[in-house]
């Protein structure tokens, strides 16, 4: 009911448009944890940081760090930093030199403050601007924030079920199933925190596709279901018609066609009424290859003819990949031997394109790692070096202390035989 009425508060701000912090009461953001004040400041960074040029973006941070201050929040003044950070990174990611030394100064605060929510949300952010750029340092971030976030529960850290998503879908973008149905387990089975079930809707969805990739199909199956069932309570079309085409190409692979026809021309229907021409080219193929498979030529050119439309629209040719395999059938079932020759060609042409795309990239990763590796040896190297220089000087400050008792002692010894 808590989260329920912040949401009222939250949406009511929204639509009447408020631009200044001081349309907030000052008792939704002081000396609250993060999880009281998380709505507040989700509206913040996903509505108002998109939207405002940096000069009024940078007062309200200002603002925010002001109120803390005056009211003694430190974890409110630091939320204007994490602010100027998010800023920076989505709108000037080329300052690289910038947003680095400004991560690192929140780590440093955060560590030797032991912040640990602090902590967690610059690693966050971190990951998310490592990511593209530097894949190992990247992961090392999120790993990190995942350290600390594991044991604490979503009314702690809100952010959890999102950063457990984010997390799989990094290894899922690597093809590295195991440790993304791991991750995205984890997330389906953290409490959503009031963000609707988007995470929990797409973890689970993931999971069914890590499934399909493997070929456990019975598995895929199961988990295509739980995320249809959650797209039709919360009312999600687009995901109602996504796992709907998913399970349909479950069936298509079982040769259960009938079955498989009116999942995948859902998925069709209702990615194209929100104009998501790459979903709906993807089922559309499929329903092609049945009918083609069940002997309809004709109808079966009409929808490739269709999906190749799509595909030019959205740029998504890795679709042709499949697209080009079924024209090399069509043609050859019309006897059209050359054309047919020409499509797998093209089939194979993308296919090994996108290998070697993937491998390109999977030797970026092992270089990244090897350079963070010998990073992280050269900063235990100097660790170790200013240890052995702390502990010379401890030795010879020892040592200049001892000489100077002993030389007190025989002086006042000295003084005393005179005496």
């Amino acid at each position: 009911m808590r989260h329920f009425l912040l949401l009222l508060v939250v949406c009511f701000l929204t639509c009447s448009q408020a631009v200044a912090l001081t349309s907030f009461p000052p008792d939704m953001l002081v000396n609250k944890t993060f999880g009281e004040r998380y709505f507040y400041l989700d509206l913040i960074y996903e509505k108002f940081l998109p939207a405002e040029d940096s000069i009024r973006f940078f007062a309200r941070a200002e603002e925010i760090r002001q109120l803390g201050k005056e009211t003694r929040d430190r974890d409110l003044e630091l939320e204007a930093d994490l602010l100027e950070l998010s800023f920076l990174i989505r709108n000037n990611k080329k300052d690289i030199a910038h947003c680095v030394a400004l991560i690192n100064k929140l780590l440093n605060i955060a560590t030797a403050e032991k912040n640990n929510i602090l902590l967690a949300r610059t690693h966050a952010i971190a990951g998310d601007f490592y990511w593209g750029n530097n894949y190992e340092k990247a992961f090392e971030h999120l790993h990190a924030e995942y350290d600390i976030i594991k044991s604490m529960d979503a009314e702690q850290y809100p952010l959890k079920q999102k950063s457990l998503y984010n997390l799989g879908n990094c290894y899922w973008f690597f093809h590295d199933y195991t440790t993304t149905m791991r991750y995205m387990s984890e997330a389906y089975n953290t409490d959503a925190f009031g963000q609707n079930l988007y995470y929990t809707l797409q973890a689970t969805n993931t999971v069914g596709l890590c499934h399909q990739h493997t070929g456990n199909l019975d598995s895929a199956d199961y988990y295509f279901q739980r995320a249809n069932s959650i797209a039709v309570t919360v009312g999600n079309d687009a995901w109602d018609g996504i796992t709907s085409g998913n399970i349909g190409y479950d069936l298509y692979l079982r040769q259960q066609y009938d079955k498989a026809l009116p999942l995948l021309q859902k998925d069709v229907e209702l990615s194209v009424k929100r104009s998501d021409f790459g979903s709906a080219s993807g089922s559309l193929i499929i329903i092609a290859e049945i009918n083609l498979a069940n002997g309809d030529i004709v109808l079966a050119r009409q929808q490739a003819k269709q999906a190749r439309e799509w595909v030019q629209i959205t740029g998504e040719y890795g679709r042709l990949k499949t697209l080009y395999a079924l024209m090399n059938k069509l043609e050859q079932q019309q006897g059209n031997t050359t054309l047919a020759k020409h499509y797998l060609d093209s089939s194979v042409m993308i296919k090994d394109s996108l290998a070697a795309k993937f491998a390109a990239l999977q030797v970026v990763r092992t270089a990244q790692r090897g350079a963070l590796e010998k990073e992280h040896e050269a900063a235990e190297i100097m660790q170790r070096m200013v240890t052995v220089f702390t502990s010379v000087i401890a030795l010879i400050a020892i040592g200049l202390i001892g000489f100077s008792v002993v030389r007190l002692v025989m002086q006042f010894r000295s003084n005393g035989l005179r005496a």
